[in-house]
């Protein structure tokens, strides 16, 4: 009789054991698999979150970026985290949109951080959007390329050939078109091109891409103990009011969501003064926002 007590005992100490390897292996490789109160390590509410990353301004003389001369904002995504849908939500706002920024008037938005900064950046996104703003993370051009090659490159289709040299800015791109690995420096240069006939509005969908791509690459088994470091490491260098447990807890309900991108209708025209601008389509962006953010 206590030989058959301890048999089973033991056989539901192994099935326990199983159980829990297989609970830790979906979550982490298919958490999607999972009801949300199974999940490990995910956000509960909803959050909205500003993805920004600035340029750098160079000397002329001598081609190197000048100390603490705060750059434009080159990329802006307002994220909104949706956990009863499982959902992250991604408006892109186009750095030459057309609004108010308090003290200064109307201008263009990247102008903001420039004038006074990530306090007034926020300020003026809150305003355009009628949105709260519960955290930003803004990265710069370095720690971008520091994070890609942390993860040992991330995989793209590039949709086409690209070509570009700007001097002033010690930018030069050129990628062929087709799948291919791409090193910091070359996702770099994929985000930053927008010199063909969609401008700005076409680099907003290849910024969209790369996102995604960077996710899967976040999430690859491979990359089960890299992608720890790559992130950890990235996070001692960006600007954020995001806690180090907060932003993992994002990053890893962002691998287990669905993403929704969405970028903002309008038109571009020229403003005396201001020079090119895009002039957003109101009531398409307020529907947008109001049913997604």
């Amino acid at each position: 009789m206590r030989k058959n007590k301890v048999d089973k005992t033991r056989i539901l100490a192994i099935l326990v054991i199983i159980l829990t390897i297989i609970y830790f292996d979906l979550n982490l490789f298919s958490p999607h698999t999972l009801p949300n109160f199974l999940r490990i390590g995910i956000v509960r509410r909803p959050i909205n979150l500003l993805i920004f990353g600035t340029d750098l301004n160079f000397d002329s003389e001598t081609g190197k970026p000048i100390p603490g001369m705060v750059g434009r904002t080159d990329t802006m995504l307002l994220a909104h985290i949706d956990p009863a849908r499982g959902q992250i939500n991604l408006l892109s706002i186009p750095r030459d949109t057309l609004v108010t920024i308090p003290g200064y008037g109307m201008t263009k938005i990247n102008a903001a951080h420039v004038y006074g900064g990530t306090d007034l950046m926020v300020e003026t996104v809150k305003i355009f959007t009628h949105k709260p703003l519960d955290y930003y993370v803004g990265i710069e051009i370095g720690s971008f390329i520091k994070l890609v090659d942390r993860l040992g490159g991330v995989n793209l289709l590039v949709e086409k050939n690209m070509r570009y040299v700007d001097h002033a800015q010690k930018l030069n791109i050129d990628l062929k078109m087709g799948w291919q690995r791409l090193s910091g420096e070359k996702a770099h240069e994929y985000i930053r091109f927008r010199h063909d006939a969609e401008g700005d509005i076409g680099r907003i969908q290849r910024q969209q891409n790369f996102l995604r791509a960077l996710l899967i690459t976040l999430i690859r088994p491979s990359n089960l103990f890299k992608s720890p470091y790559a992130i950890w490491a990235t996070l001692q260098e960006v600007k954020t009011n995001l806690s180090p447990t907060l932003a993992i807890r994002l990053i890893n309900f962002a691998r287990m969501s669905k993403i929704k991108t969405f970028s903002i209708a309008g038109e571009s025209t020229q403003v005396d003064g201001v020079g090119a601008v895009w002039i957003p389509n109101k009531q398409e962006l307020t529907g947008i926002l109001d049913e997604y953010f």
